[in-house]
């Protein structure tokens, strides 16, 4: 199946940038329904990506208060929210050899200056692609978190791929709301369990039913290994 852009309207967090450049930023992003955070300099970015997921990171290299190397290895730590979360280097075009010498060591792009904002959106479009999607019909069960009662749900997955999930549920679930999932797969003795997040509802006259698309944000153990494995199209 082909690859498919997500929705406009993500998360993003912003390091160490000056006034005038989060302005043009924000002039930029904003207008799509991107939600801007700021941090002034590392220590703050990193306190940030440290607990809460952001969909991507736009850093100032070289990063405030920080050596570029020293955050991205924060970030990317196993214990950070943001660990998988795309990074986008942002530095002077005089400085953008020393800032892809990162590329791969925990950044996953690197933009000039000069560039932004124009070319914002023209980095960080590629980074926000589903990837393909495998049909996948059985039964799942869903927890929304953050509430006094969890209240748990058996719904239907109707497709999966490595990043997330379409769900056939019963009750409307809002974006934003985080949740625990199992996937009841064919031939294991127990389900595939993590988290995610809901970043949109299935959109009537467009889709069939009722549903959620959840973004993942971690796993059980190595119940990723086994999702990924059972997602190979070489797989008999």
């Amino acid at each position: 199946m082909a690859v498919e852009p997500l929705e406009v309207g993500r998360k993003l967090l912003m390091v160490g940038f000056e006034r005038a450049v989060r302005g043009r930023m924000d002039e930029s992003l904003a207008p799509l329904g991107h939600r801007l955070t700021t941090a002034g300099d590392g220590p703050k970015g990193l306190r940030l990506a440290s607990r809460r997921r952001f969909d991507a990171l736009l850093v100032s290299h070289p990063v405030a208060g920080a050596p570029t190397s020293r955050f991205l290895h924060q970030v990317r730590r196993p214990e950070s929210a943001c660990r998988t979360s795309p990074l986008v280097l942002v530095t002077p075009e005089d400085s953008r050899r020393d800032a892809e010498v990162f590329l791969g060591r925990g950044a996953t792009r690197v933009l000039a200056l000069e560039e932004v904002p124009g070319g914002l959106q023209d980095v960080l479009q590629p980074l926000f692609l589903v990837a393909p999607r495998t049909t996948l019909n059985v039964p799942s069960r869903i927890e929304v978190l953050g509430q006094t009662f969890p209240r748990r749900v058996f719904c239907e997955t109707v497709n999966v791929s490595s990043s997330g999930m379409l769900l056939r549920v019963p009750h409307s679930v809002p974006p934003t709301t985080e949740l625990r999932f199992e996937l009841f797969l064919p031939g294991l003795a127990r389900p595939v369990r993590g988290e995610g997040e809901v970043v949109r509802l299935t959109l009537q006259g467009r889709e069939p039913f009722p549903g959620i698309a959840v973004e993942f944000r971690g796993f059980a153990g190595s119940d990723e290994e086994i999702l990924t494995a059972r997602l190979r199209p070489d797989r008999t």
